[in-house]
């Protein structure tokens, strides 16, 4: 098999974009196994692919970009077109990436503020932002949404890392697109939802509240109406009925419950509060809870819980342990 230097990065596009036989994945696997620098350069690929940031450019900024790329790393004087652009743009971010991962290429088309780009991150807290389509968008903490200055040529293209909601102002004629570090796009006319994305395909979520959401991961397609989610399990993706009612209880400060078991309990707790990292559950409860929240802390909620469930909750060190 070949070594991370020469493997042919024909095949790399072609493992990525689904068009390798059962064989040749098996092949690619194995070679991604055989060193820690075949699978790094693999990982490498894939960013570079998942990300596809050159496919929110216009063609005319494609092509004036393209030029600059190129003179930076001394690529050799050619004649150029939108057609050559467009057919293998993919193709191209993936190499000049491979030529200059710490060099001006991956700086000028990845680096918020530098040159196309605006970013916006939170840390400890949630905050929001107004897009120029007037589109707003409310992160949870520790997370980031990058996009194109302007939204030019109507080109509504955003990329999402960690959890966020959208209210998207309704335009026919320009989608609005979201891309995730795992290669999920989610595209809407005008519409509401909640995503998750960056940490793993498995840990996708998507959750329509109001009209219609395209989600699309390599070959899996669906039309999600609200009132229904996108989860993950296994790289398997599934559309069902919301399953939690608290997957906006980070931006309401809300949590809900109605007839819960512990377990469930227990898992929403662990996703709505930062002071909690892990949960161990030393106790057995057939009691179904139905109580409600709103802003209150951690403290006063494991507080009530205890009365609920007859149980000691406890905090130590960001695990909740929970017990007789």
């Amino acid at each position: 098999m070949e070594t991370s230097r020469t493997i042919n990065s024909k095949f790399l596009v072609r493992f990525f974009s689904d068009d390798c036989s059962s064989e040749e994945i098996r092949q690619m696997e194995q070679w991604r196994n055989q060193t820690a620098e075949n699978n790094q350069f693999f990982e490498d690929f894939r960013k570079v692919w998942e990300s596809d940031y050159q496919t929110m450019l216009s063609g005319d900024l494609l092509e004036h970009d393209w030029d600059k790329i190129s003179s930076r790393i001394n690529f050799p004087g050619r004649n150029r077109s939108i057609g050559f652009l467009n057919a293998f743009s993919r193709m191209a971010a993936a190499l000049l990436l491979m030529l200059a991962v710490s060099g001006g290429v991956y700086v000028y088309w990845n680096v918020p503020g530098f040159g196309r780009w605006n970013a916006f991150q939170t840390g400890e807290h949630v905050d929001s932002l107004r897009l120029p389509d007037n589109s707003i968008v409310y992160l949870n903490n520790f997370s980031s949404l990058k996009y194109l200055k302007n939204f030019e040529d109507g080109k509504r293209t955003v990329s999402l890392n960690g959890e966020g909601f959208f209210e998207v102002t309704h335009d026919a004629g320009n989608p609005f697109l979201v891309k995730s570090p795992e290669g999920v796009d989610v595209k809407v006319l005008g519409t509401a939802f909640h995503l998750q994305t960056g940490a793993g395909i498995d840990n996708i979520e998507l959750n329509v509240t109001d009209g219609v959401v395209a989600i699309k991961y390599r070959r899996f397609k669906e039309n999600v109406t609200a009132g229904n989610s996108v989860v993950v399990n296994n790289r398997e993706f599934r559309v069902l009925p919301t399953p939690d009612d608290n997957f906006l209880s980070w931006k309401t400060g809300e949590l809900k419950f109605s007839q819960c078991p512990l377990d469930e309990i227990a898992k929403t707790l662990k996703n709505h509060f930062k002071e909690i990292n892990d949960v161990k559950i030393n106790t057995q409860s057939d009691v179904l809870v139905t109580t409600s929240f709103q802003n209150q802390d951690v403290k006063e909620v494991l507080e009530e819980l205890e009365l609920h469930f007859d149980k000691k909750f406890s905090l130590n060190e960001g695990v909740l342990i929970i017990s007789e």
